[in-house]
């Protein structure tokens, strides 16, 4: 079975290589295809660019005349009175003859002209009505009036720009200037290219092919057909369907169209102002002709490359028969050095975990000697104090000086108070407090804090101000708890400024969003940046030996992120460093208003 699926092999990987083939073939085909897609699209749009620029410039060229007619006195006279008609003719006459526009011509109120350039001609626009433009009516609304249409008079197309005459706020007459568009339209067909413009209802009324004009891109409905006829707009062509058909929308701008089995790019832009749209319509054919063109070199190629593989792959079949000894011994080798690497590797791995283990060890023996150090250097003195007083008061109550002996006792109560407290620190550190969460009113916390370190603020000089709102702040924890942060946070910026000039402490209470934020900040020398990042682990103190156990932080990081809230430290920008608490709201503040109280202690 093996030594036939052997034999069969060659045949399969021929088969494989040749949809291979197909494959990339295809894809470089598709891919020509899209590429020349592209560049025709650019082209294109490159194309509307400078025809809707010719196009804009053409209609903008005489769009000062119905302005200017508006304004001139005779023009006025003419509609406000009785008077001669000739002067304004000869003066229309003129002015169209020098501006290059088709017609000039008045109307009165009604919508009759009065007064036309084409006056001597046989058709004159003299005594017709032409109140039923959309051009007079919206000029006699106050609008400027821009419309399209195909003449009611001589049958000429054009675009009719017209403007409203007033005099002492009276609405006397429309005047009219009509500029001739064929000319721009021959232009684009002798360019050899195919651009059409379409009205608001979809009419193609110019287009660099005669026999596209006057259709509609999309079916009219009986109000888009009834609202041409009411301006007779196109006179009286049918407005046929347009004849290209819709092969593929690539968006709202881009499709193919094609007639019969012509492809086009149809490429359109919306021109802003007459709800216009300008259109250019590409044939595919140079992009077809391409992607062929590629699939054909890619096919005489694809077939190359197998010839060449089958051929290569023959004289390789002979080669192998001699390498197979050699490969055999090589892959015995590489067998052997991987064997040994993984041994090495096992040895490397128990080595590390033995060092690890040790590591481990040490740290918690370093950990544990330093503990030790620190509450062996904290109990002596209270302890050979304890040991003094009580020598002192077997002295006195020898002398019977009672009262000096129970002053000496009072002195061994208070110092082993004291030791209670330090060795409270290192319970509370050792042993999770259990929660115990109700409202707790932020400003009392601070104010009992402040009041159990009054002494010792008093002893070192400091001034203290407070910055706190005017209403409650509540958060949900335990009020204890967090006097016992606010009093460490305030002895530590104590002992910062026992050695500066300066001694102010800043403490302010605010509330950012769902947040209070309760900032403390001294005057002191600050905090060594080193030291930033190990201020809150346990036994961690930059003070001298004896002056602290390095908890108090610890137990106030363990506090705070209990209920829930941050807490971190930073230098100041001048001097000092400040220590920012930030908890969750028991409640969301909704007042905005806060008062800020400069208290002075």
């Amino acid at each position: 079975m093996l030594r036939f699926f052997k034999k069969i092999a060659p045949w399969w990987l021929l088969v494989v290589g040749v949809l291979v083939a197909t494959g990339v073939v295809w894809q470089a085909a598709r891919l020509t295809y899209d590429v020349a897609l592209e560049s025709i699209v650019k082209t294109g749009e490159e194309r509307l660019t400078l025809y809707s620029g010719t196009l804009r410039e053409a209609l903008s060229r005489y769009a000062y005349l119905p302005y200017v007619l508006a304004r001139n006195g005779a023009v006025q006279e003419l509609l406000d009175s009785d008077a001669s008609s000739e002067q304004v003719n000869l003066y229309l006459e003129g002015l169209n003859r020098e501006a290059g526009s088709d017609a000039l011509y008045v109307m009165d109120a009604t919508g009759n002209t009065v007064a036309a350039s084409n006056w001597r001609q046989p058709v004159s626009y003299i005594g017709q009505n032409y109140g039923y433009r959309p051009y007079f009516i919206d000029a006699k609304a106050g609008r400027e009036g821009r419309f399209f249409a195909i003449g009611a008079t001589t049958g000429q197309p054009g675009f009719f720009m017209s403007y409203p005459v007033h005099r002492s706020g009276r609405f006397l007459g429309v005047v009219v200037a009509k500029v001739d568009l064929d000319p721009l339209q021959d232009d684009w067909h002798q360019g050899g290219e195919i651009v059409m413009v379409s009205d608001a209802n979809g009419v193609l009324f110019l287009s660099s092919r005669k026999d596209w004009k006057y259709t509609t891109l999309t079916p009219l409905s009986a109000k888009q057909r009834a609202h041409i006829n009411a301006g007779r707009q196109y006179s009286d062509q049918t407005l046929k369907l347009f004849p290209l058909q819709t092969v593929k929308t690539i968006d709202s701008n881009r499709s193919i169209v094609r007639d019969g089995k012509i492809r086009y790019l149809l490429l359109s832009r919306q021109l802003v102002g007459q709800g216009w749209k300008l259109f250019h319509v590409a044939p595919l054919a140079p992009v077809r002709e391409r992607a062929e063109a590629v699939a054909l070199i890619g096919t005489a190629s694809a077939l190359l490359i197998l010839a060449l593989g089958m051929y290569a792959r023959e004289r390789r079949q002979k080669q192998l028969s001699r390498h197979k000894a050699r490969e055999a011994e090589a892959i015995k080798a590489v067998n052997l050095r991987l064997q040994e690497e993984v041994e090495e590797h096992c040895r490397t791995e128990h080595a590390l975990r033995n060092t690890q283990a040790e590591l481990v060890q040490n740290s918690k023996l370093a950990a544990l000697g330093q503990m030790a150090a620190g509450i062996v250097h904290e109990l002596n003195q209270p302890i050979a104090a304890i040991r003094t007083h009580s020598a002192s008061g077997r002295l006195l109550l020898d002398r019977h000086e009672e009262e000096k002996a129970r002053e000496s006792f009072s002195s061994v109560t208070r110092i082993t108070d004291h030791m209670a407290s330090i060795t409270a620190q290192l319970k509370t550190f050792a042993y999770k407090t259990p929660r115990h969460c109700e409202p707790v009113l932020v400003q009392d916390c601070l104010t009992a804090a402040l009041g159990m370190t009054e002494t010792l603020l008093a002893e070192v000089g400091v001034v203290v101000e407070i910055q706190q709102p005017a209403e409650p702040v509540m958060i949900s924890g335990d009020r204890n708890r967090l006097e016992q942060v606010l009093v460490n946070l305030v002895r530590n910026g104590v002992d910062a400024m026992r050695e500066t000039e300066r001694r102010l402490l800043n403490l302010s209470i605010s509330i950012d969003r769902e947040l209070v934020e309760i900032v403390l900040s001294d005057s002191g020398s600050g905090i060594e940046e080193e030291n930033l990042s190990e201020l809150f682990n346990p036994f961690f103190t930059t003070k001298e030996v004896g002056k602290g156990l390095g908890l108090g932080l610890s137990i106030s990081y363990r506090i705070i992120t209990d209920f829930g809230g941050t807490i971190r430290a930073m230098n100041n920008h001048g001097a000092g460093a400040s220590f920012v608490v930030r908890l969750p709201t028991l409640l969301i503040q909704t007042t905005g208003a806060t008062e800020t109280a400069g208290v002075k202690r």
